[in-house]
């Protein structure tokens, strides 16, 4: 039995005790309230309970966070979450990254959330406490079986980040170093993941993941209402929840949008990645509820499209949870995490709080009240009710597609993903966005029951005139002749006016609660900078040297790279551009590229893309950008040497390459561009005596012309000849290119010759492939999402302080 020296026990000890208190806390919160509401509570006995276990609830969550927190500041190897997730050259500012990289810190965090909006909403919710904090403390329940790390019947409950000391996994348990009883000293960890090394990674996590959280809050009162049987009077005390959800966690998503612009090198901002679809389709289908909400408050219809879309808000909340952390997806997106062998508990955890939801649901349908008559069809409140319609569909085909790796697993089918996911989705997406646009637009100007038809086009006539004239004059400038994309930008720009008319048509005092229109302006605005920004974006980074980019890499094309050469003068758009040289900082690796003049050739600007270094998981480029209030101009390394080079040696070359070619073919190098002009016959008596040769043998001279990256030509000669049986050969060497040509067969049959081009090891001249684009517009895009959420706060705001007037 080795005695192990310097491990930090204790911290796993404390870590496991706050995990275990906080299950056994929300346990007792969810029996005590569920009882509490089935039995009745007129001393508040059993609340009282419930209310104290959920304080050591939030006081154990906390301090879940904060023992791991200690755990990765003091680099606490000796646990594997620990060395999985960081090491000790991790800069602090990006302990929190690590923090929930993994699973297990990711469902902590998710726990954490849970506790305070569950803390807040013990206090606000009232008269419906007993059954909504019921049916939220049962998520927390469920949720902690996900880190409580036990063995019940040889089965694993969970994964435990402070139990699974590095020596007890089993991919570690036998390895020699292990051994050792002071391997704390030797060891380091494994290091984050360099994707992960930026400050969006930092906020974007826990905002979507308080997203996350409240969505339970509209379900749990949905759920409660359903319980009790109290159809309408959940509808009020729910709404600035489902509103807050909105804001936050579309807040959220758009935060991983200017992650992966910032940080990935795809080329924008959305991608379709299945992780981000999963936290998009809840997101739609919130919208559209919180948007019922609304119809039911003011008119006292659409009850039952309520419950089902904040029901399904939450269960496509854990179905995304099951995709990212079941491994299903592991193939297909960036963010997934590998399996932990706990998606039977994932299923579980989503399909329990669906058959309670839908369940109950489908039990209630017959009492909960109907409209009596039709809405009328040209009022707000049908109108609301097709686009949240629209919403769900769009939802639906988002998790279709999605979810294509998990048919495959249920039906055994073999099915492909889509080959481009972007044309895939937006081809799909392209006529929801423009449905919902024109809705946005003109339920401006319906009233709830019935509107005047003649009042209603006379006022939307304006806006469509003026949203016509600015989509003529848009697409014509940019060029846009796709009638799709056009009609979305007529959609969106005539919704744009009817908005802006609506917020300065209103009082001021109704201005104050104008929200809604600042967040549909908000909307607006993403849905137009997404359109314009990526159907417009222009890659310029179109080679323009001689060389063949493809003879390198097939996936290097011509059209869309760019190969620069060490102080080099390139032509690229409407600037010249050069490659000044690369400067190591740290681990990351930058490429100084300066943006000249064509004119003048002054310089004007210098980006700095960078390849950060990373040994475990592999180099990730990242992209610099130079913005402008009118365009970004976007640019990533698609290839450099991240070493620096050495002198070449004189008599060092590389592996030839061999090229059978015709007269008048091109040869394509990794340094040059060879032109094999012609073959004569030598009969020089002189080289040929040299040579030994006689007069039956054959003595011929290739001609060729090099041309280099900077497309100055070069000429070489090499000679092949026989003597005999035996075969003789003159390379060239040109000490300019670092290069020896070298003719060595020659095939009668074909017409056609053999050459062998060797390049010194080391060469001198250094080059990068870098591709670079041009997003116009894209600050329309980030305008908008900043108005969504500012708009959102202030009609949740509003609601509030108009709520506690009337109470």
């Amino acid at each position: 039995m080795i005695e192990y020296v310097g491990e930090r026990l204790w911290a796993g000890y404390l870590g496991n005790t706050f995990v275990i208190l906080a299950f056994v806390a929300a346990l007792l919160a969810t029996v005590s309230y569920a009882l509490g509401a089935i039995k009745g509570d007129k001393n508040h006995s059993w609340r009282k309970i419930a209310r104290s276990a959920f304080f050591v609830h939030t006081f154990s969550a906390i301090g879940i966070v904060v023992t791991l927190l200690i755990m990765l500041a003091n680099n606490m190897f000796e646990y594997h979450y620990i060395w999985q997730h960081s090491n000790s050259d991790m800069q602090m500012r990006y302990i929190f990254s690590a923090f929930w990289e993994g699973q297990e810190g990711s469902t902590i965090l998710w726990v954490f959330w849970h506790s305070i909006v569950g803390l807040i909403l013990l206090y606000t919710s009232k008269k419906w406490e007993y059954r909504v904090m019921a049916v939220f403390s049962s998520a927390q329940v469920m949720l902690l079986t996900m880190i409580l790390g036990v063995f019940i019947f040889e089965k694993q409950f969970g994964s435990n980040p402070f139990t699974m000391l590095l020596r007890h996994h089993p991919d570690f348990a036998n390895l020699p170093f292990l051994q050792n009883p002071n391997y704390i000293q030797t060891i380091d960890g494994s290091g984050l993941n360099p994707l992960l090394k930026n400050y969006w990674m930092t906020i974007h996590p826990p905002t979507l993941f308080l997203g996350f959280a409240l969505t339970l809050v509209p379900f749990s009162y949905a759920v409660a209402a359903l319980w009790k049987g109290s159809y309408k009077k959940w509808v009020k005390p729910t709404i600035p929840w489902a509103y807050a959800g909105v804001a936050v966690l579309g807040l959220g998503i758009l935060m991983g949008g200017a992650w992966a612009y910032e940080s990935l090198s795809f080329g924008g901002f959305w991608a379709w990645d299945p992780v981000e679809n999963a936290s998009l389709v809840p997101w739609l289908t919130l919208v559209g509820g919180a948007h019922l909400l609304l119809i039911q408050r003011n008119k006292g219809a659409s009850l039952v499209w309520s419950f089902l879309l904040l029901i399904l808000t939450f269960f496509m909340i854990l179905y995304s949870t099951f995709l990212t952390k079941s491994g299903v997806l592991g193939d297909t997106s960036v963010h997934a995490f590998t399996d932990l062998g706990l998606s039977g508990q994932l299923v579980f955890y989503f399909a329990f709080y669906g058959i309670i939801g839908f369940g109950l649901l489908i039990y209630r349908l017959k009492d909960i009240p109907k409209k009596k008559e039709e809405d009328a069809l040209w009022s707000r409140e049908f109108w609301m009710f097709v686009g949240a319609l629209i919403l769900l569909l769009a939802g639906f085909q988002i998790t279709f597609s999605t979810s294509i790796p998990v048919w495959n697993k249920l039906f055994g089918t073999e099915m492909a993903p889509p080959a481009d996911p972007i044309e895939h989705y937006n081809s799909f997406q392209l006529p929801f966005a423009i449905v919902i646009a024109f809705v946005i637009g003109f339920t401006q100007y319906l009233n709830y029951r019935k509107t005047n038809f003649r009042n209603f086009i006379s006022k939307v006539l304006r806006d469509v005139i003026i949203g016509l004239a600015f989509t003529i004059a848009i697409g014509l400038g940019m060029g846009m002749k796709d009638p799709l994309l056009l009609l979305l930008l007529f959609a969106t720009l005539f919704a744009l006016a009817a908005n802006v008319d609506y917020l300065f048509r209103s009082t001021r005092v109704q201005r104050v609660k104008s929200g809604s229109a600042i967040a549909h302006i908000g909307f607006l605005l993403v849905l137009m900078g997404a359109l314009i920004s990526n159907g417009n974006k222009e890659i310029i980074s179109e080679n323009t040297s001689q060389y063949d980019l493809t003879s390198l890499d097939t996936n290097y094309s011509n059209k869309e790279n760019i190969l620069l050469m060490l102080d080099d003068t390139m032509e690229m758009a409407q600037y010249n551009v050069v490659f000044r040289g690369k400067e190591k900082e740290g681990i990351h690796v930058h490429y100084n590229v300066d943006y000249l003049d064509k004119e003048t050739n002054e310089k004007k600007f210098t980006l700095r893309p960078f390849v950060q270094l990373n040994e475990r998981m592999g180099n990730v480029a990242e992209p610099s950008t130079r913005h402008y209030w009118n365009k970004d101009i976007f640019t990533y390394i698609k290839y450099a040497e991240l070493e620096d080079r050495k002198e070449p040696q004189s008599d060092s070359y590389e592996e030839p390459q061999e090229f059978k070619v015709s007269i008048g073919d091109t040869i394509y190098a990794n340094s040059a561009i060879f032109v094999f002009d012609t073959l004569k016959v030598v009969q020089n008596k002189e080289l040929r005596d040299s040579l030994e040769l006689h007069n039956h043998d054959l003595l011929v001279k290739a001609e060729l012309t090099a041309f280099d990256f900077d497309t100055k030509s070069h000429k070489l000669e090499t000679y092949f000849g026989t003597r005999g049986s035996k075969i003789v050969t003159i390379p060239d060497v040109d000490d300019n290119l670092y290069v020896k040509v070298e003719l060595f067969n020659i095939d009668p049959d074909e017409e056609q010759m053999e050459f062998r081009i060797f390049e010194k090891k080391n060469k001198i001249k250094e080059f990068i492939i870098m591709q670079a684009m041009i997003f116009p517009y894209i600050n329309i895009l980030w305008i908008g999402a900043i108005l969504m959420v500012i708009g959102t706060v202030i009609a949740i705001v509003s609601r509030l302080v108009k709520k506690r007037k009337s109470s």
